[in-house]
């Protein structure tokens, strides 16, 4: 065995145990048993009973089972004087069996035109350098991409089938092609930070470092991204000469994709255009994740979610597990907790509870992506009926977009 398989084989084995990790911790992060706690107003003692919540959870009083009790018994939320007597905490499962189903559906039909509008977005960039891709040809490879992020690692591994589609399409434009689906997501990356860098000073008080961090990240990215398009830059920082100290395969790569990145010159007022509604289009990503947060009861902001759903986006975007499952969740676990933590002062476990009702919202929102994706599959299915020669058709990843087929 080469180096070049040895060394994937080991990226893989690492992947899977960074999976495992993250699975673990948050399946001892997340509360799978419904319980109560009571805090004395003498002492300050807590003590917490552990049962089932029998029906909804957020009614007052609530009825509850001990585990040493037969029959469940009201417990009210609140004393005479409309203050908290208990700290209710349902468990995860208690959260699905309660959820409200009609705005589980609206939030998936948010979700649906918002993944309409982000593929018109790269039928945009592809008729811009020049590539004859129809409008719904465009939907169509999208939505197979759709399907592919969720078996492949990371959210983005169906760019590289959406890829591996527009080369087969666009066969004398390979570079090309492939470069509208990187463009594609340079700018999808550098909306969500827009979004999030506007959404930041609604947090500021309360996580005045994560906005700090959120900014420079922004930053970063626009300069990027103005090293890539523009020419006084570029000159400046001797970009060409910096290439050519690249390996030769490497340097050749880069200054082709370099070439395909430069032809969109010509189209940063749309480009521009594209980021600058970015807030509006990436409000339907915010709604929809809201309308699930409400369908669960989660119980935060519409405005903490243009903060969450674009950090948590990112992350699900590293390629280490399919769709990114255990990063995503690890994400809204984590920033759902701090968020409802501060929104709760003086709630015992407060963070744990709020961390808990992420990862539910988490896996809530990949549910519903996950049906929508099955359309990708059906079309993924129908084109492999048609074109039969190409099912074996893959990616070289030691080729800068070439497709090729395995024997």
């Amino acid at each position: 065995m080469g180096q070049g398989p040895l060394r994937r084989h080991l990226v893989s084995f690492l992947k899977i145990i960074v999976v495992a990790v993250l699975l673990t911790v948050i399946y001892f992060a997340v509360d799978w048993h419904d319980s109560y706690t009571i805090i004395s107003s003498k002492d300050g003692h807590q003590e917490t009973i552990y049962g089932e919540i029998v029906g909804p959870w957020d009614t007052n009083p609530v009825l509850f089972r001990a585990d040493d009790a037969s029959v469940p018994k009201p417990l009210q939320l609140t004393n005479a004087d409309g203050q908290p007597s208990v700290n209710l905490s349902p468990g995860i499962l208690t959260y699905f069996s309660n959820l409200d189903v009609p705005l589980f559906l609206l939030g998936a039909a948010a979700f649906f035109i918002f993944v309409v509008i982000i593929n018109s977005r790269w039928w945009w960039l592809m008729r811009a350098n020049r590539l004859g891709v129809g409008f719904f040809e465009t939907q169509r490879f999208a939505w197979i991409g759709l399907f592919c992020s969720n078996v492949l690692p990371g959210a983005t591994g169906g760019d590289i089938v959406k890829a591996v589609f527009i080369v087969r399409r666009c066969s004398g434009d390979k570079v090309r092609a492939v470069v509208s689906v990187v463009v594609d997501r340079i700018v999808g990356l550098l909306s969500l930070l827009t979004v999030c860098s506007l959404s930041v000073p609604l947090v500021f008080d309360r996580f005045p470092l994560f906005a700090g961090v959120i900014w420079v990240c922004a930053l970063g990215a626009a300069a990027v991204a103005a090293l890539l398009l523009s020419p006084r830059l570029r000159r400046l920082l001797r970009f060409e000469a910096l290439v050519q100290k690249l390996p030769l395969r490497i340097g050749t790569v880069v200054t082709d994709i370099d070439h395909a990145l430069l032809q969109y010159r010509a189209h940063l007022r749309g480009i521009g255009v594209w980021i600058l509604i970015s807030p509006l289009t990436y409000s339907l990503f915010c709604l929809s994740v809201f309308l699930m947060d409400r369908a669960l009861g989660v119980g935060l902001s519409l405005t903490d979610y243009f903060v969450i759903v674009p950090v948590a986006a990112v992350a699900q975007a590293i390629p280490i597990a399919p769709a990114g499952w255990g990063i995503g969740e690890a994400a809204y676990g984590a920033l759902i907790g701090k968020f409802g933590a501060a929104a709760l002062p003086g709630v015992a476990d407060a963070e744990q509870m709020m961390r808990t009702r992420g990862i539910a919202l988490s896996v809530l929102h990949r549910t519903h992506v996950m049906i929508w994706s099955l359309a990708g599959g059906v079309l993924l299915l129908l084109d492999r009926q048609r074109h039969p020669s190409d099912r074996n058709l893959t990616f070289d990843s030691d080729d800068a977009g070439e497709p090729t087929s395995k024997s």
